[in-house]
């Protein structure tokens, strides 16, 4: 398996349990080639390329910055790829069909809007090999939603060899009441309404929009932003969310962790009142299905398509219009002011773990892996 590992990253994440949880049964031993998310010669994509066939399988998780990223001359997947004999499955992570649905303004944004639309349709031949022939070299496709499905087969990916197997629930072990409380004392915040957007500060996160909402709420109401930048090019946006901060008169009333050690999370999580993802973008969100494993606390989401995917298997997690500031204020004051409603999301979580944990998804990898082995005739 080729992904990138130990390093921040929400697929590394992802890898990492999924290849556990494949390593536990009992005819399944995966072999990682790893990736440090560091710029690396086309030389040393295809020493990758030539160790994937050590396996009986070769999977690729795939993201376009682990190979370079969009520039032709940058994008090593070709060098890769050649050099892979073995019968081949990629999981696409990401997809950039469609409009770019990250909100923003000025010279930065505009650049992004006009790359964003080049890659996606305007570049022709060069647009198919990124959308759909990167794909066709693959005997069988993995995808972690619907939607990242029919991009594929609009792009005239055979839909038969796409198969829909969400990210699973990680193990995770809650952080105690105690615990929980000692942080919120840590804070200041033992009376306040904690407010919680978990993950990576990234963009498409919705980090500007929860900042309008907090604005509309009570001053008992804070918003702790549990995560930091995950790429040193992003932090631009770090310190473009702190200014807005400031503006807004917010500072006593929203905290930013930084990135947060494997450890830390559970307790941040369990001295919160209510998750909230604003995304307004997003193929699929790790860190809404980590939050709803820890199974302390509810979670509401914006209703893009990722999320309305999840809310499909797991009831629990609460929708409210991307975008909308307002929309999402009031359900924040809903959520957090109705025990019965809080207790029956925290019992959905419950059902959504068990149903939804890495055995499970193994599994089901494990089945698509069985597709690409040859059959072998009776005697």
């Amino acid at each position: 398996m080729f992904t990138s590992w130990q390093v921040r990253c929400g697929i590394a994440d992802y890898a990492a349990h999924l290849t556990d949880a494949l390593n536990r049964l009992d005819d399944v031993c995966v072999s990682v080639v790893p990736f440090d998310r560091r710029p690396h010669p086309r030389g040393d994509y295809v020493r990758w390329g030539e160790q994937m066939n050590t396996g009986d399988v070769a999977h690729v998780q795939h993201e376009y910055s682990l190979f370079g990223y969009l520039l032709p001359w940058r994008n090593h997947f070709d060098a890769f790829a050649s050099r892979i004999h073995k019968p081949l499955v990629i999981t696409r992570h990401v997809s950039f069909d469609g409009p770019l649905a990250v909100p923003g303004r000025g010279l930065r944004h505009a650049a992004a809007q006009a790359k964003w639309s080049l890659y996606n349709r305007w570049l022709g031949p060069y647009a198919r090999y990124l959308n759909k022939d990167v794909f066709d070299r693959a005997q069988q496709v993995i995808v972690l939603s619907a939607r990242l499905k029919a991009h594929l087969v609009a792009r005239g990916v055979a839909p038969d060899k796409i198969h829909i197997i969400p990210a699973g629930a990680p193990d995770v072990q809650p952080a105690s009441l105690e615990a929980a409380r000692a942080l919120r004392a840590a804070w200041g915040w033992e009376d306040a309404h904690v407010v919680c957007l978990f993950g990576y500060i990234a963009p498409p996160k919705g980090h500007m929009l929860a900042l309008e909402a907090l604005v509309d709420l009570p001053d008992d109401y804070v918003l702790l932003i549990a995560g930091g930048v995950r790429l040193e090019s992003q932090r631009w946006y770090l310190d473009a969310l702190r200014r807005r901060i400031e503006q807004l008169g917010l500072g006593a009333r929203v905290r930013i962790t930084g990135y947060l050690r494997e450890g830390d999370v559970a307790r941040h999580i369990a001295a919160s009142d209510l998750l909230i993802y604003p995304n307004t973008h997003a193929d699929f969100s790790y860190s809404v299905v980590t939050g709803l494993a820890h199974r302390t606390t509810p979670a509401l989401a914006s209703d893009v398509d990722a999320h309305r995917e999840i809310a499909g298997y797991c009831d629990g997690l609460a929708l409210f219009r991307s975008g909308d500031a307002g929309h999402l204020a009031g359900e924040i004051r809903r959520i957090i002011n109705d025990p019965a409603q809080r207790r029956r999301m925290l019992e959905a979580a419950e059902r959504f773990v068990r149903n939804y944990a890495w055995p499970e998804i193994a599994k089901r990898t494990r089945e698509v892996y069985r597709l690409c082995r040859p059959v072998t005739p009776p005697r």
